[in-house]
């Protein structure tokens, strides 16, 4: 009887310990040398709102050419303002441009959407030396599962990664698993989905080190939180009630 109560508390001790090698993130970080930082530039997608800025040497000329000249009425500057000002990427990856037209911007970066509706002034005489600015208004991602603020969170940085994503929504629950982060990110007409170990640091020049708009990213919770869910909360309340089923046979058996 005394080996049998020694294996369950040796038991019980094995499975509601979690160690380092469970926790612990970027264990691999001490053998790493210095390495370079690659930035990126998220491409524009289906259902983005960008917001456009348009300046010239002569400011009322430009004028025509940003949506806040037509809709007066909504100048605050707030967030909503600049998406009900904004230009929706339709499903042909288009915005509909004051003057110009239709313009295509899905696939490319803010950057070359700039480049672009230059371009485009220029060539067509509507402006002299004129300026653009291009951002995308509705920027989000969305965190879910075993993490402490689950949620939709907005980003406005062009370069904001999976690790300052994780501290927005307060960082992983202790019960949250590190060695399998899923990312589902849609972009270009396919879904992809990444696999991430916190634990190391051997994705950190992968292409899920930085976050892109409409990303999901998932926390799996470990085997003790999955097993709480059920009727026998967890391998402890397994444990508790073998103990107590044995303490009343002891007692019954004197």
């Amino acid at each position: 009887m005394k080996k049998i109560i020694y294996l369950a508390f040796l038991l019980l001790t094995l499975i509601s310990c979690s160690t380092k090698r469970d926790i612990l993130y970027f264990q691999d970080i001490k053998d790493k040398p210095e390495t370079k930082v690659i930035y990126t530039q998220n491409n524009i997608q289906f259902n983005d709102i960008l917001s456009i800025n348009v300046s010239a040497i002569n400011p009322e000329s430009a004028l025509p050419f940003n949506a806040k000249f037509y809709n007066s009425g909504s100048t605050s500057g707030n967030d909503n303002s600049m998406m009900l000002n904004g230009y929706l990427v339709n499903t042909d990856g288009n915005i509909s441009f004051p003057i110009l037209g239709n313009i295509p911007v899905a696939g490319k970066t803010t950057s070359e959407v700039e480049d672009l509706i230059e371009k485009i002034l220029i060539e067509q005489s509507q402006l002299t030396n004129p300026t653009v600015i291009v951002r995308v208004a509705n920027a989000k991602i969305t965190i879910l599962g075993d993490i402490s603020s689950p949620g939709v969170y907005p980003f406005f940085e062009q370069n904001k990664t999976l690790i300052q994503a994780i501290g927005a929504a307060g960082d992983l629950s202790m019960s949250g698993k590190r060695n399998d982060i899923l990312i589902i990110r849609e972009e270009n007409g396919k879904r992809t989905y990444g696999h991430i170990d916190m634990r190391k640091t051997d994705w950190f020049n992968s292409e899920y080190y930085y976050i892109k708009q409409n990303d999901i990213i998932y926390v799996y919770p470990n085997g003790p939180k999955v097993h709480s869910a059920g009727y026998i909360t967890n391998y402890t309340g397994l444990l508790s009630a073998f103990f107590t089923g044995l303490s009343l046979y002891l007692l019954l058996t004197k």
